[in-house]
């Protein structure tokens, strides 16, 4: 970062390759819209690039610091709109070649109900299983990225995890 911090393009493509795809995986798993998620990622990258010499490496990683302003973004989104949409593309579902089609249509079902039942969840619940699970992220990287401690990020994961069981329990 510092050498991006010095206008290195070369040094921001390399941060770029690395981070973009778990960022915007991330911002989707938040948003369920894959344009929104892509504005993210690109204002994400944009503050990055005009932002570098503000990171500190002493005070988080790269990629938490990254995590940190897409989230931060992303929240913005969320409390402007007043309603959510839901997910309307098949994020990441990766169906193998050799599977049947009976099996290749229960884990399309599957996908569906289960990113059904993540976008009914609430957006603090959303964020904390997807920083953990999604991106996996180390808890205490997940909880710097929301602003709240070690301890209220694992409450608020059993209870997002209760929310999410119940909705599955309940559409089956």
């Amino acid at each position: 970062m510092r050498r991006v911090s010095r206008g290195d393009r070369d040094a921001f493509a390399a941060v770029t390759a690395v981070h973009a795809p778990a960022i915007e995986r991330f911002a989707l798993r938040l948003l369920l819209q894959r344009q929104r998620a892509e504005e993210v990622l690109q204002e994400t990258l944009m503050r990055a690039w005009r932002e570098a010499a503000r990171y500190d490496s002493d005070r988080a990683r790269l990629s938490t610091w990254l995590h940190q302003i897409a989230h931060n973004l992303c929240i913005d989104i969320l409390r402007r709109e007043s309603r959510e949409q839901p997910l309307t593309e098949n994020a990441d579902t990766t169906i193998g070649s050799e599977d049947s089609p009976e099996t290749t249509l229960q884990r399309q079902e599957a996908h569906q109900q289960l990113t059904k039942a993540f976008s009914a969840l609430s957006q603090r619940h959303r964020t904390a299983l997807a920083l953990t699970y999604y991106q996996a992220l180390p808890n205490r990287d997940a909880a710097q990225i929301m602003g709240i401690s070690i301890r209220a990020l694992e409450s608020l994961l059993i209870r997002a995890r209760r929310e999410l069981k119940t909705i599955l329990e309940e559409s089956a």
